[in-house]
């Protein structure tokens, strides 16, 4: 009879075991790489639309504040909007804006700032920052112009406006200006130059009163007769800008060449607030309409007959 000593017996195959560990090969890393990178092609674009869009809508949400705003303000002041611009009787040095006088109705200059806007300093003493984002038609009395009985046909009684104004426009703002007795100053008229009532909008709900724009009054332009926009200018220490409307949002921006705005305006939409209180935003396309009552003219976002 054998004995075995089970103590000191031990497997050989324990002791012979050997793992061997797979790793990617160059080309499986390659593939993987390629997915990643297309994948990243897909998306990005989407997730830059989706940071537009909401920048878009909370510029829009921006507009609609200072419309309504703008309401309150003509229900606390006898029905009548704002001033565009004025100047302080004393000097020269100090001016103000629609913005000022609707902000105990904001209590924000932020709000005052378009998300798609490059001009983004809050501060109003310092910077022009405030003023270069939203506008607000002045009426056409302010401006110099002459208006035909009934119609508001420009004559662009100014020369200096005869460069920057198309023809045959149908044309008045809301808010006016009172410049004493300063001078004309950045084409408003010498003396007070009441605003519109709230009776003067006869269709409210077609009539534009404040858009994204590079100035606070959102003037209008000539390149291209069909659309009438794209006027451009500059502030001391600021780029050349779209005064208004500005087709800041969904693929626009704020900044213009001036040699080739004739073709570069448009590519992009803007926020207009209506003086019923709702925004739409827009294309410059959808900005004019040709007035079939007299043909060969062009209506501004404005009925007020």
């Amino acid at each position: 009879m054998h004995t075995w000593d089970v103590g000191t017996v031990t497997p050989q195959g324990n002791q012979m075991h050997n793992s061997k560990k797979s790793g990617f090969t160059l080309i499986e890393l390659l593939v993987v790489i390629a997915i990643i990178a297309i994948l990243a092609a897909i998306l990005f674009p989407v997730f830059a639309q989706a940071r537009e869009q909401a920048r878009k809508i909370s510029c829009a949400s921006n507009t609609k504040e200072l419309g309504l705003a703008v309401l309150m303000y003509v229900q606390d002041y006898d029905e009548s909007y704002p001033l565009n611009f004025t100047q302080d009787p004393t000097t020269a040095e100090y001016w103000f804006t629609w913005h000022d006088f609707i902000q105990p109705y904001v209590k924000s200059w932020q709000l005052i700032i378009c998300p798609d806007s490059e001009y983004k300093q809050t501060n109003p003493v310092q910077y022009l920052d405030p003023y270069m984002n939203y506008g607000m038609l002045p009426t056409a009395d302010a401006m110099t112009f002459a208006t035909g009985t009934g119609n508001y046909f420009l004559t662009r009684s100014s020369a200096w406006w005869q460069n920057y104004c198309p023809a045959n426009l149908q044309y008045d703002g809301l808010s006016g200006y009172n410049g004493g007795s300063q001078g004309t100053v950045l084409g408003y008229q010498t003396g007070n130059h009441p605003s519109k009532s709230l009776a003067a909008v006869a269709r409210p709900a077609e009539y534009g009163m404040i858009w994204d724009s590079g100035n606070w009054d959102g003037l209008h332009g000539v390149y291209g007769q069909q659309t009438g926009l794209g006027y451009c200018g500059g502030w001391v220490g600021y780029d050349y800008t779209y005064f208004g409307p500005i087709t800041r949002h969904t693929g626009g921006n704020n900044l213009c060449v001036v040699a080739t705005r004739a073709t570069d305006y448009g590519k992009g939409t803007f926020n207009v607030a209506f003086a019923d209180g709702h925004v739409k935003n827009m294309r410059p396309s959808q900005f004019f309409s040709q007035n079939t009552s007299v043909p060969g003219t062009l209506t501004y976002l404005w009925p007020n007959q």
